[in-house]
């Protein structure tokens, strides 16, 4: 279980109105592997990540819907799960929820242990699996720490030929063809809807799951913008990120 610092940033206007929430948040955070830490001076290049607010997180789970619908993920595949804790006794237990992409670490762990490396970082953060390499090993899905990466089986919600078989996936530029995908025993994950990118690396939308959430808690940008929205809510709030201990560096904060 890892150790929850509980220092305090500057900024936190509601802090007093907000105590009970966050306490209860810092909680079972501990036990859902994460833990506060303060704010690190951001690096000049672009990285992508995120910021979620998990005080407007409402368990709609829009985002999950949002990416399973942009992605067209098969059968049981979630890019990105609410998961939920709970902690406390009877009769008061806690209960909190975090929406959970990949994290997109500055260290992945599922990079170095694929044999056919596979898995890329490029320059703005973002880590994908090149689906023209990946030989199914399944080796990044046990090295990663966050169980992020899934293995496609190959299954369609609807076999054979179909509206829904046909429609092709935008993600990574892949193609569907009737009843079988490219990437059927392969394994996939989040990619930051990087298909949302335009020929410069600038996204002309947001990615799938920032764009849907009806709370706002999800935000997305540069992380290494000092003035952007996401070093400005980092500065303002305390935050976690999940299991750092791992030496990952992920690039993913929930507000408390």
């Amino acid at each position: 279980m890892d150790q929850v610092r509980t220092e305090e940033t500057p900024g936190l206007d509601r802090r007093d109105m907000l105590k009970a929430a966050t306490a209860s948040i810092v909680g079972v955070a501990s036990m859902a592997g994460l833990s506060v830490h303060a704010n690190a001076e951001p690096a000049r290049h672009k990285k992508w990540g995120m910021v979620i607010d998990l005080q407007r997180c409402i368990l709609c789970r829009a985002c999950t819907i949002a990416c399973k619908q942009e992605n067209k993920t098969p059968p049981g595949m979630l890019y990105n799960p609410v998961l939920e804790e709970e902690t406390g006794e009877y009769p008061k237990p806690v209960r909190v929820w975090f929406p959970r992409p990949c994290n997109h670490c500055d260290k992945p762990a599922c990079m170095p242990s694929c044999p056919n490396d596979a898995i890329l970082k490029r320059e703005d953060g973002i880590v994908y699996i090149d689906p023209d390499k990946c030989g199914g090993a399944q080796e990044c899905i046990k090295a990663c720490p966050y169980e992020v990466p899934l293995f496609d089986t190959g299954s369609n919600y609807h076999e054979g030929h179909g509206a829904w078989n046909e429609i092709a996936s935008p993600e990574l530029g892949l193609m569907q063809v009737p009843g079988k995908r490219i990437t059927a025993n392969q394994a996939r994950k989040c990619s930051f809807c990087l298909h949302k990118q335009d020929e410069s690396g600038n996204y002309v939308s947001l990615p799938a799951c920032a764009k849907t959430c009806m709370g706002k808690a999800i935000h997305f940008g540069d992380l290494n913008d000092p003035n952007g929205e996401l070093q400005t809510l980092l500065k303002g709030r305390k935050y976690m990120r999940r299991l750092e201990d791992k030496g990952t560096a992920p690039n993913v904060y929930y507000l408390l």
